[in-house]
């Protein structure tokens, strides 16, 4: 649904009262569909030609774990920093609990310090040793 921008088919997929952890979630308070899309929205303007490609996908019981590769071109402004126009592409890990065919819960792990760094926003290597 991050590609694709299908908005609507979040309420067939995510509960309503459906938990998010991830550090970086700006929207962090909120639950459910309404979460889901605000976080959808947010990265859709901020990145142009997103492609999420899954790697590995295991479950077992209620719980479905995802490892994508996620990468776009920053066109747009992303948690208030100005678009740089650069490419960037991280991996993310998901763990999702599932209830009743829907998203109750869910954990997201991504490489922040990376996507920063490729936007050119976090210097890289031995010039981040002497900012």
């Amino acid at each position: 649904m991050f590609a694709s921008g299908d908005l609507d088919a979040l309420d067939d997929v995510v509960a309503p009262g459906a938990a998010f952890h991830d550090t970086q979630d700006p929207f962090g308070s909120q639950r459910g569909p309404e979460h889901m899309r605000n976080l959808i929205q947010m990265y859709r303007n901020a990145f142009s030609n997103m492609r999420f490609d899954v790697k590995l996908q295991i479950s077992e019981g209620d719980y479905v774990c995802t490892l994508l590769e996620a990468q776009g071109d920053n066109t747009g402004e992303l948690m208030g920093r100005p678009a740089t126009g650069r490419h960037s592409r991280i991996q993310i890990t998901q763990t999702d609990r599932i209830v009743d065919g829907k998203i109750e819960e869910s954990w997201v792990t991504w490489d922040t310090l990376g996507m920063l760094q490729q936007l050119g926003l976090v210097p890289t290597g031995p010039q981040a040793a002497h900012t």
